[in-house]
């Protein structure tokens, strides 16, 4: 399936959940929440807390229905806003069972300074977004085929006639240069951090 097509059925299930359509976010929900539940878990290392965040994140979503772009993918948003979410779960353990750590203020200084609000949620997906436009028009295709759209590797080597193993290189590529611009772009050290989801979320 031509990947134009694919971004504009997701635009259009934007418009219906901006404009309150239960069944657009279960079509979002049932597209994502396995990978951004993968990715949760990552973080914070625990299935029970890992299933609360996701159901927040996803509360999350339906709460701003109204302010998603739909010129931007689902999928980078619920990426930013799950590892916010997931971040403050790990701040808050550390606070009640760390007694004492010598460097404790200067080591979360940057993370008590970041509050996630609409602006810096924007602000990490539009780096997210520049990354990936950085990225040749094969490698971009690709990545947004699975990393995007749910394609398995299977299906976008079928889509783009290629072979798995090409597929796996071009992900592979696309991570490192995804890495690399966040790393050299991020305004603050904890914006970086959605490079981790994105590189996590690749090798589910």
């Amino acid at each position: 399936m031509n990947s134009n097509i694919n971004e504009r059925n997701e635009t259009d299930e934007i418009i219906r959940l901006n404009h309150g359509s239960e069944d657009s976010f279960s079509i979002f929900y049932y597209r994502y929440h396995q990978k951004i539940y993968a990715n949760i878990l990552r973080v914070v290392q625990s299935p029970e807390y890992a299933e609360e965040i996701l159901q927040d994140v996803f509360l999350s979503l339906w709460q701003n229905r109204h302010r998603i772009d739909k010129d931007k993918p689902v999928a980078g948003w619920l990426f930013v806003v799950s590892f916010n979410k997931a971040m403050d779960f790990v701040k808050k353990k550390l606070r009640e069972h760390i007694e004492f750590v010598a460097d404790y203020e200067s080591l979360f200084q940057d993370i008590q300074d970041v509050e996630e609000t609409d602006e810096i949620v924007a602000e990490q997906i539009r780096i997210l977004e520049e990354a990936i436009d950085h990225l040749s028009p094969r490698k971009k295709e690709v990545f947004r085929l699975y990393r995007y759209e749910g394609y398995s590797k299977e299906r976008v080597a079928e889509a783009l006639d290629l072979s798995i193993n090409s597929v796996t290189e071009y992900l592979k590529q696309a991570n490192k240069s995804i890495k690399q611009y966040i790393a050299g772009h991020s305004p603050y050290e904890y914006g970086n951090g959605v490079l981790l989801l994105v590189a996590s979320a690749m090798y589910i």
